[in-house]
């Protein structure tokens, strides 16, 4: 079971876990390129455009890939003065085990950079305001394909029965069992 202290202590030692290849004996690159597939699939869309971080947010190690997806059609884009605000899903697919998340969240673009936020277990399973219906059962699908199974905050809000040192900069106050499968330390 993914929640057991065992498999969990595994996931903060930054060991893979899994009863399907590549998480039960592949290479970290043979699992991210195993992500890398369903990203692509994620692209086929016509619904989303798809934007993936593999390299951790350019710094450190995340034990997750970050994919934000956003409607195709424009409908979830803003521009206010000269900054393009975007609202949409972000996925968290583990790099540790077949698991992933999803949340609201929005994106910011700007001649000097822009910005982001982060998924946490408070608002996993959030969806933007609007009709996101459609995106999220594509997102749903492509990820059952591949045998990822999303995850639901009920489990992942509870707080880790075991005493642990988690190498994160997410963690807002007491390690609960997210903090174990999705972490980034920079």
């Amino acid at each position: 079971m993914i929640y057991s202290e065992e498999t969990l202590r595994k996931f903060i030692d930054g060991r893979p876990s899994g009863k399907d290849y590549p998480y039960n004996n592949g290479t970290s690159k043979q699992i991210e390129f195993h992500i890398k597939s369903i990203v692509a699939d994620l692209e086929r869309s016509n619904l989303i455009k798809v934007e993936a971080d593999f390299k951790s947010y350019g710094s450190g190690y995340s034990s997750y890939i970050d994919i934000f997806c956003y409607k195709k059609d424009g409908s979830s884009t803003i521009k206010k003065k000269d900054v393009l605000w975007i609202d949409g899903i972000t996925i968290y697919i583990s790099k540790l085990a077949p698991v992933a998340i999803y949340g609201a969240s929005n994106k910011t673009k700007h001649s000097k950079g822009g910005g982001y936020n982060f998924l946490d277990a408070n608002n996993i399973n959030s969806i933007p305001k609007g009709n996101w219906d459609d995106v999220l059962y594509t997102i749903t699908n492509k990820l059952k394909k591949y045998e990822i199974e999303m995850l639901r905050k009920r489990e992942l809000a509870k707080p880790l029965d075991f005493k642990a040192k988690i190498p994160t900069i997410l963690n807002d106050g007491g390690y609960k069992i997210f903090d174990a499968i999705f972490y980034w330390e920079d």
